[in-house]
């Protein structure tokens, strides 16, 4: 197995959907799970991020007519269905089918066409970068899709590798703040930024609170939801990692 990784950036008006991240910085989408054959495409994608962005967002992004995942300026012509699984203020669950993908030059599909069957892609959006990593089966043409990726792009979109290699992403399968709550990964993520959990502290919690423009109870709250469920997630794929060991850690001996 081979790991092939890029990143396609966009220009402001080059995209409508990806128009609405670059306005929104705190905008991020993941896709979750990814299907692709010969004959369709499935998936479903999380999103996250402010109330306004989202409500922006939803009628862009199911709109039945319009390829989210096409580069060029050939568009898919068969409609994609779109369901929402979940909606709250704060993140949408988004279910997305298409069949018949005969005349499809999506950013999957062309995958598929090259790839086989046996890939599997995990994709991010955020600001102007669509970040695509896909793991594959060695006798996949990852030549021959970066070639058609190329030469499918279209005026204010640009393509960037950033690696082919072993499957270190999948083996490792790090934890990903786009699963927490939109307002637990901006305090996390802001909190980070400011040096919150440097040693010694590069500034307060009373001053993130400030940035972020809420009171400090609330940033405390938030914070400590995210540091417990990035804590919980980390030693459950310790736990996975390490195996049933049922003989427990060596016991203590009291002094």
């Amino acid at each position: 197995m081979r790991e092939f990784a890029f990143t396609i950036e966009y220009e402001k008006g080059a995209d409508p959907l990806m128009d609405v991240f670059i306005d929104n910085p705190d905008l991020h989408a993941r896709t979750m799970n990814t299907h692709v054959s010969p004959t369709s495409m499935w998936r479903i994608d999380r999103i996250a991020g402010p109330e306004t962005a989202l409500k922006e967002l939803d009628e862009i992004y199911t709109a039945p007519e319009h390829c989210n995942e096409c580069i060029g300026s050939r568009h898919c012509h068969t409609d994609w269905e779109h369901e929402i699984l979940e909606s709250s203020p704060s993140r949408r669950t988004v279910y997305t089918y298409r069949p018949s993908p005969g005349d499809c030059y999506s950013i999957p599909q062309l995958a598929c066409m090259y790839l086989g069957e046996g890939y599997i892609p995990t994709a991010e959006r955020r600001e102007n970068r669509y970040e695509w990593r896909i793991l594959m089966r060695d006798d996949g043409d990852a030549g021959g899709l970066h070639d058609a990726l190329s030469e499918e792009l279209r005026d204010g979109l640009s393509l960037s590798f950033r690696q082919i290699g072993g499957p270190s992403y999948w083996a490792e399968e790090a934890v990903s703040l786009a699963e927490l709550p939109y307002e637990q990964r901006e305090a996390i993520e802001t909190a980070v930024r400011m040096g919150y959990y440097q040693t010694p502290r590069g500034t307060s919690m009373s001053e993130v609170a400030d940035a972020l423009g809420v009171p400090r109870s609330t940033l405390q709250y938030r914070l400590q939801q995210a540091e417990s469920w990035i804590i919980g997630n980390f030693v459950s794929q310790s736990v996975a990692d390490i195996g049933e060991d049922r003989s427990g850690p060596p016991m203590a001996t009291e002094v």
